[in-house]
């Protein structure tokens, strides 16, 4: 309350400050998150949220006309859904064509966000902010001091002492501009496999990437460019979690297990979904959580249903929520209401789980 109790003030400081240069960021509150992955997420407090914003919404304009038709991850008119259906349509068009089939190369690049090289990513902007201010703004927010955000070559948070994180790389998950500068880094290699390789079935979502080829052969000839490149142009590596597999065992990407007549969400993915609806259904029958927030939840996990084949999941999603009705004992809320259902209000028994093998 402290920001917006006197908001038009404290937004003319904030403006004061980075006209003459004074503006600084941070410091970042710490903590861990653990879905879908163990990760450290680092947060601002509300000025500097405001000057995030208003740094994206100067940037993303300059970069986004620049990206590649199939990067699909914080682009508007994109996403996740897309992304399967983008990468499902070609699976289609491919397994048309004869031959022994086609295969999958699916690259993981070590821990990312933190090892992502300031110098590289500083050299790249300063390719298209011809405002030098801004362009000494933005190294202030790509280099702050107020915590390092980096890690050496190989190495987890879980095993880095404080002492040994590094200034030089990396970029704080959670902040809005380090998904447009992750995708402005990537740009590069986005470029090089669609203009120098030639490659025609790539996709990127954030750092995960998918290539298909009409045999391993190519696409071992691929990851092995594509790994210099890496290394050489963006101080990056692959990880072990890199494959090459054939298609027809389907295709993990964002979240979901993906052939060319069907959808499966992940079994990581089902696992996360039912415990998220049992803790919201246990929030909201316990009147510690409002029906609009319940309603909002259940319409973000519908979301993640509705392009899969998931029936019985749904179903049992629904069961979950009868189960902490009852448990709670309030007659007052709906325990015949479906709120997991394709139409809320109506159930569905029949049809696949969902989940992949």
């Amino acid at each position: 309350m402290g920001f917006t109790s006197k908001l038009e003030k404290n937004l003319l400081d904030v403006q004061e400050c980075m006209k003459d240069g004074s503006y600084e960021l941070g410091p970042y509150r710490k903590m861990w998150v653990f879905v879908p992955k163990k990760r450290l997420v680092m947060a601002l407090d509300y000025p500097d949220r405001i000057v995030q914003w208003c740094l994206y919404l100067y940037l993303n304009p300059i970069y986004d006309k620049l990206f590649i038709e199939d990067s699909y991850a914080c682009r508007k008119g994109k996403g996740s859904h897309k992304a399967a259906k983008r990468l499902q349509y070609w699976m289609q068009q491919v397994s048309r064509k004869p031959g022994p089939g086609w295969y999958c190369l699916k690259l993981d690049i070590s821990k990312y966000f933190y090892r992502v090289n300031h110098d590289k990513l500083l050299e790249i902007l300063s390719r298209r902010i011809a405002d030098q201010e801004m362009m000494e703004f933005v190294r202030g927010v790509v280099n702050s001091k107020a915590e390092p955000f980096g890690l050496p070559r190989w190495r987890s948070p879980d095993d880095t002492p404080p002492e040994e994180w590094e200034y030089e790389t990396g970029m704080p998950i959670g902040n809005l501009t380090s998904q447009l500068f992750a995708n402005i880094y990537l740009n590069e290699l986005d470029q090089y496999c669609k203009h120098k390789l030639k490659i025609h079935y790539y996709i990127r979502y954030m750092d995960d990437v998918i290539i298909l080829g009409p045999n391993k052969w190519v696409l071992h000839e691929w990851k092995e460019e594509i790994e210099e490149f890496l290394e050489k142009e963006l101080h990056l590596d692959l990880n072990a979690k890199t494959s090459i597999r054939p298609m027809k065992s389907g295709i993990e990407f964002v979240g979901v297990r993906i052939w060319p007549t069907h959808m499966k969400l992940r079994k990581s993915t089902v696992r996360r979904i039912k415990r998220e609806t049992r803790k919201i259904s246990s929030l909201y029958a316990s009147g510690d959580m409002a029906k609009d927030a319940f309603d909002r939840r259940a319409t973000s996990i519908r979301g993640m249903l509705k392009h899969a084949e998931c029936a019985s999941l749904r179903w049992r999603l629904n069961e979950i929520y009868r189960e902490e009705m009852e448990r709670a004992k309030n007659e007052k809320k709906e325990v015949e209401y479906e709120p997991f259902a394709d139409h809320p209000g109506t159930g569905e028994r029949n049809g696949n789980s969902g989940e992949s093998d």
